[in-house]
């Protein structure tokens, strides 16, 4: 009996010890529970914006009840990982770090990322992602496929989830399919969204003409030029890829509101035709390009305008809230802002310390360059309190401007008195077309080559200059047909028509022409001599046209500069203009002689 007391107080001690460590581990879960779960969503709006370059942005806002104590994580289906291009997050106080590519929980089949908030627990915040425009699509009868999230996912239920999808224009039809039901309006709304939602959409949207334009904007070089005055001249120019199955013959520039003096111009310096329209706090540029661009073809556009100029402030000048690029309503793959500043100032703010890796100051001897890079931008950097907003301000003396036109003129008179002389000694030394004609004449016709016999008449003249003539017609024909082409006024297949038919008639008014050439080279006299002239003139424009070509194609895929693009076509025009000056000579020498 003893034992058998002993045995049962044993087992009771044994049981109620059990008891206290499963109510201790109870009790230390439920604090771990409560302290995870010591918020709840309350509502989430889901906002998916569709930028004018194709690219999509998803803003998804949270209202949260409760305290944040720890990291606050969200996603996307995976499917759609390989397309984020930038992820931030944001309240209305301060941006967020973010790390990005986290799990959501032990779930599979999500793209997660986790909000640090060192600390705060705000009640309302935003995650924004920013997606590349392979996720819209053109469809045969003009209109577009958006795929994108139809909610956001998240380790916790939501009471409300309010959705939109916008586009620079509203659409004027739209069906979005997903998995809980078809939609006629871009926007909806689901109650009780599940944790770990999964569900794709596709929106089917008819828009308005210009509402988008499929591209990459490989990259933006935005220079800022501040004269001695404070004036401030800016210079953008976008690479820009067409990735739109129809032809692009239009874009729309994004610039500051304050933007004066807008001018457009393609990569062969050409003004291109543009219409301003103020929207919100942004200047959309319309730009119609001068040819067509075709999938795959790039295209360079630059816009040139002023900005509002600094301000003098005790010793400084200063630009205040200064965007270092513009508000774009579009994705730039790669920008670059270059702040030149008027020779002799001094920057004073940002200073160097506080600089980051992506911005670099220059000084050189007499002028500071600041320049700053940044990839993915788009208006969504803008949201996040500003952080591509700077304040600007540099210590100039006025004197600078006296000192450095004095040195340029006293420079200039110099350079003037040694060009004046080196003008004089290239202008004796110059090959004209008449020597170079009379010196392969001589080395190429021996004596007795040519026919004394055979003379050049009027008619002959006559005849030779009229021959001419029309083939210089033909070849404006030819241009005029290729622009005309380019503008989409006449059809592809009638331009190709058109032209086999001119070029024939131009082979054939050109052997009329060599044969008339070799009848004139073998007379005496004068005329074997202007027909060397001008088959020389004509070979150096042939030489010249096809190397301003060769420039446009060359500037058009960056591999040359902007100042070397430059200086090459005056170059090569020169050439040209100087043979077609010779050969009008020519043939006005030629018509004189049948008056």
């Amino acid at each position: 009996m003893v034992n058998l007391l002993k045995q049962s107080a044993g087992s009771l001690l044994t049981a109620v010890f059990i008891g206290l460590i499963v109510l201790s581990t109870v009790s230390s879960l439920n604090g771990v529970l409560a302290q995870t779960d010591s918020y709840s969503i309350t509502q989430i709006d889901h906002q998916v914006q569709v930028m004018y370059s194709g690219n999509v942005a998803i803003f998804d806002t949270i209202h949260v009840s409760g305290q944040i104590t720890n990291g606050f994580k969200i996603g996307l289906p995976y499917k759609y990982s390989a397309e984020v291009l930038k992820v931030i997050a944001y309240d209305e106080k301060q941006e967020y770090n973010i790390k990005r590519g986290v799990p959501l929980d032990d779930h599979n089949g999500f793209y997660g990322v986790e909000v640090n908030f060192e600390g705060n627990s705000p009640s309302v915040f935003t995650v924004a992602f920013v997606l590349s425009n392979q996720l819209v699509s053109e469809t045969d009868n003009g209109g577009y496929i958006v795929d994108f999230p139809a909610y956001p996912s998240l380790t916790q239920n939501v009471k409300t989830c309010n959705v939109d999808i916008t586009f620079s224009n509203s659409p004027t039809t739209i069906i979005i399919n997903k998995a809980d039901g078809i939609k006629t309006s871009n926007s909806y709304v689901r109650a009780d969204l599940p944790a770990y939602t999964y569900v794709i959409a596709q929106a089917n949207a008819t828009l308005p003409v210009g509402t988008l334009q499929i591209a990459t904007i490989n990259s933006l070089n935005h220079k800022i030029t501040i004269d001695a005055t404070g004036k401030v001249a800016t210079e953008d120019t976008y690479q820009i890829t067409s990735k739109s199955v129809a032809p692009l013959s239009a874009f729309v520039l994004s610039l500051p509101l304050e933007a004066t003096n807008v001018v457009v111009k393609d990569q062969a310096e050409e003004t291109l035709p543009i219409k301003l329209t103020e929207n919100s706090d942004i200047l959309l540029v319309s730009v119609s390009f001068g040819a067509f661009i075709n999938q795959g073809q790039k295209m360079s556009v630059t816009a040139q305008y002023n900005l509002p100029g600094a301000e003098l402030q005790n010793v400084d000048y200063v630009l205040r809230d200064f965007k270092v690029f513009p508000d774009l309503q579009y994705l730039v793959e790669k920008a670059t802002a270059v702040f030149s500043f008027p020779e002799g100032a001094t920057l004073v703010l940002p200073q160097i310390t506080t600089l980051d890796t992506s911005a670099t100051l220059t000084r050189n001897t007499y002028q500071d360059i600041l320049t700053i890079e940044a990839e993915d931008v788009s208006y969504v950097d803008y949201l996040a309190h500003q952080q591509n907003i700077v304040e600007l301000s540099y210590n100039y003396n006025p004197v600078w401007v006296s000192l450095r036109a004095t040195f340029w003129a006293v420079l200039a008179a110099a350079i003037g008195c040694v060009v004046i002389f080196a003008y004089q000694i290239h202008k004796s030394r110059e090959e004209t077309y008449e020597n170079r004609a009379e010196r392969i004449a001589s080395s190429s016709q021996p004596d007795g080559e040519t026919n004394p016999d055979q003379q050049i008449t009027t008619e002959n003249i006559k005849d030779f200059l009229e021959t001419y003539e029309s083939k210089k017609q033909l070849k404006a024909e030819l241009r005029s047909l290729y622009a005309k082409a380019q503008k989409g006024k006449i059809q592809r297949q009638q331009y190709k028509l058109q032209k086999k038919t001119v070029e024939a008639q131009i082979e054939g008014i050109t052997r009329n022409i060599d044969r008339k050439k070799a009848l004139w080279k073998s007379v005496s006299g004068i005329y074997p001599d202007l027909i060397i002239q001008i088959e020389l003139a004509e070979t150096d424009m042939a030489e010249a046209e096809k190397s301003m070509e060769t420039l446009v194609v060359l500037y058009s895929k960056g591999e040359i500069s902007r100042e070397n693009y430059k200086q090459s076509m005056i170059n090569h025009q020169k050439v040209y203009d100087k043979a077609e000056t010779a050969i009008k000579g020519i043939l006005q020498r030629l018509r004189e002689k049948i008056r």
